[in-house]
């Protein structure tokens, strides 16, 4: 059986950067049909990458729940605008589509790619147009931009379970004013945390950021793939 988180993390990570950079802005354009189909083979493959991730199931859930908040919000100002309620499903729907598209696409990258990944692959990528010197530290901004974004939905869910188990009792208001405070703090340690770590690992030099890839075989065949995919989302 194939394994296919596997297969995905081993794949370069300037190529799944550029997949991701090439599909996400078509999804705004292609048909809803095209749009449907890459979300559900991105949310297939979220399932695979996810699987044994802590918490990789949560992200998952947040995300989705993300969706639908804004696809109901857009509705209630749909229906208080006076709209046709055929035409605000339809535009419901689309957007519904799209957003789970492009935040599976996003997740699939996070659970794929390792943050130095990604950050030396934009630093290849800039180095050319920017220099070594700024290209670097992009490529630090960035990775621990990704890094945190996981931190975030951990520690969302963390503080979540935490006041549903000592504060049961608590109503909407009282858990929407508790959650953000207990969050906020929580997200300044791990920031402290991770600028300790960025200084013991001498990631702050431009030394720490010379890329190293090699290009296999199934990074050709990977790259054949998205190609033919995108192709297929914008002129089918």
């Amino acid at each position: 059986m194939i394994d296919v988180a596997g297969l995905v993390r081993s794949l370069d990570p300037r190529l799944k950067l550029a997949a991701a950079l090439l599909i996400g802005p078509w999804l705004w354009k292609v048909d809803v049909p095209a749009a449907t189909g890459c979300a559900a083979f991105l949310l297939v493959l979220v399932r695979f990458l996810a699987a044994g991730q802590p918490g990789g199931g949560k992200m998952v859930r947040s995300l989705l729940s993300f969706v639908f908040f804004w696809v109901a919000i857009k509705s209630v100002l749909d229906g208080i605008s006076g709209v046709p309620v055929e035409y605000m499903a339809t535009d419901a729907a689309q957007l519904a589509v799209r957003l789970v598209a492009l935040l599976m696409l996003g997740l699939c990258l996070a659970l794929s790619t390792s943050a130095r990944a990604l950050g030396l692959a934009v630093a290849w990528a800039l180095r050319p147009f920017l220099g070594r010197e700024r290209a670097w530290r992009i490529a630090l901004s960035l990775s621990l931009m990704v890094h945190f974004l996981p931190a975030c939905l951990a520690a969302l869910t963390g503080v979540r379970e935490v006041v549903a188990r000592r504060l049961p009792e608590a109503g909407f208001f009282r858990r929407m004013r508790i959650i953000p405070q207990a969050v906020i703090r929580n997200l300044g340690q791990k920031t402290w945390n991770q600028t300790l770590a960025v200084a013991c690992r001498g990631l702050d030099r431009s030394g720490a950021w010379e890329p190293d890839f090699t290009w296999a075989g199934r990074d050709w065949a990977a790259t054949g793939f998205v190609l033919l995919a995108a192709g297929a989302m914008f002129f089918l």
